[in-house]
């Protein structure tokens, strides 16, 4: 992933978090870098984890505003196409379009976008 801004790190952070929030009303999810490398044994691992009776549901990726690249599709976005869980990509509404164009010919379960306001996250799923 690129090396992110003080600032992109903690939107990054708060979009996971309330993305965790929201899924663990279902489900129980690993969001914590530190429990996910230590359950998930692979040189990458996504930002959540969903699980239900112990088998992984599904896994999600938040991408921020400078992650939306060819580099970032083709060393992370791909190895979690091929990981046998259905991959979800979560990325800011600004780079709706451009997250479109680069995931062409991969195996996304679901492509959704964030939108920040003063109150809080919304996702949104969109269909690709």
């Amino acid at each position: 992933m690129p090396k992110m801004s003080t600032y992109e790190q903690i939107i990054h952070n708060h979009v996971v978090l309330t993305r965790t929030r929201q899924l663990g009303l279902l489900y129980k999810v690993l969001a914590d870098p530190e429990i996910i490398k230590s359950t998930y044994q692979n040189d990458w691992y996504p930002d959540i984890i969903v699980i239900d009776n112990n088998n992984v549901l599904f896994i999600e990726e938040v991408a921020t505003e400078n992650s939306i690249t060819e580099h970032e599709r083709d060393e992370h976005w791909l190895v979690y196409t091929k990981l046998g869980y259905p991959f979800n990509l979560i990325v800011p509404q600004a780079k709706i379009v451009i997250a479109e164009q680069l995931i062409k010919g991969l195996n996304i379960n679901k492509l959704f976008y964030y939108e920040l306001n003063k109150i809080d996250i919304k996702f949104r799923q969109i269909t690709i």
